[in-house]
């Protein structure tokens, strides 16, 4: 039976506790939208450095919810409640409680694309652990995950292995899986197979078919074409499309099904995030299987060599690649303008 007590029923004192004690219920069952407006609640009875931790609560749910600029505008309000000098009895409490602000704005910043200002927040929560407690499984994992999108991948692998360290049973899976696509990054697929298989023994583990698109990757890599097909073709069945996708192209080119190929890319560029990493890859990879087609349709190469070259770096070895594409197909789309419109050999 849900029982809900009026908050001006009860002391003041009590007030903001009662509703920060139903919020966590909530969460504890999964209800996480009920559990943030309750903590929202009870950050408006309560105040000082009780409305801090309450708006960071609240924040911490908001990124699970993939709402980082709301939880960014609950940190901005908790943040001018520290006090600027704590008393020496509340200094420890204080401390640890502002290394979580750090680890949730590194958090927000990170999925709002800011990840060196991420890094400055993730450096200075591991500094303010260190200072007044231990270092947590949390700020090692989005440490790792900062310097994953700064690029900086051996830097990546200690946090994540630092992360798995530190984890308990529950976290175990996550800093496997991170530290599983780190070495694949770096391109270990060995290392990364083994850290991916010990995901995959976790029937409770919520992107199992990401691994298992993971673990396919490793596969095409190590020249297993059959496994990874098979590995991958079962991921895109479960859900995982985008890296699934992503290896049936790579596997459809090794055997010279070309349109098979650009078939798997096309479907990267509809479902992944536009300008995210596999985005960019399926275009680039679309643009150079029509090259090898000899650019049956000119004008959609150009579409694919444009988007690419939009979101590829000078100092990328694609770049001169897809400027390349690029001229051909528009040499030939002047070409079909020229002729009324007449197919050339």
């Amino acid at each position: 039976m849900d029982l809900h007590v009026p908050s001006a029923d009860l002391p003041e004192h009590l007030r903001w506790r009662l509703r920060s004690w139903e919020a966590d219920a909530h969460e504890q069952l999964g209800q996480t939208a009920e559990a943030v407006n309750l903590y929202a609640e009870a950050a408006h009875l309560s105040s000082g450095m009780n409305r801090a931790v309450m708006l960071q609560e609240q924040a911490a749910l908001l990124l699970q919810e993939g709402q980082p600029d709301a939880a960014n505008a609950a940190l901005n309000q908790a943040r001018p409640l520290y006090p600027a000098r704590p008393t020496p009895a509340e200094e420890e409490e204080h401390g640890l409680n502002l290394a979580t602000w750090h680890y949730l704005r590194a958090q927000a910043q990170l999925n709002l694309g800011q990840p060196d200002a991420a890094h400055d927040m993730i450096r200075e929560a591991a500094r303010l652990e260190a200072q007044h407690g231990d270092p947590s499984y949390g700020v090692a994992l989005v440490r790792g995950q900062v310097l994953t999108h700064l690029g900086q991948q051996e830097q990546a692998i200690t946090a994540f292995q630092a992360a798995l360290n530190l984890a308990t049973e529950t976290d175990r899976p996550y800093a496997n899986h991170e530290l599983g696509v780190a070495l694949l990054d770096l391109d270990r697929p060995v290392e990364a197979r083994e850290k991916l298989e010990a995901v995959l023994n976790e029937p409770d583990y919520p992107y199992l078919p990401e691994v298992l698109a993971d673990v396919a990757e490793c596969d095409y890599r190590l020249g297993r074409l059959q496994e990874a097909q098979l590995e991958a073709e079962q991921a895109l069945a479960q859900g995982a499309v985008v890296p699934a996708s992503l290896v049936l192209g790579s596997v459809a080119l090794d055997y010279f099904q070309l349109d098979e190929a650009l078939e798997h890319y096309a479907r990267v560029i509809r479902e992944a995030a536009p300008a995210s990493r596999d985005w960019v890859a399926a275009h680039q990879m679309a643009t150079d299987v029509m090259a090898q087609q000899g650019f049956p349709d000119p004008a959609a190469a150009y579409a694919h060599a444009q988007q690419a070259l939009s979101h590829t770096p000078e100092s990328d070895d694609w770049h001169g690649t897809l400027q390349e594409h690029l001229r051909k197909a528009e040499a030939l789309m002047a070409q079909k303008g020229g002729s009324g419109g007449r197919m050339l050999n």
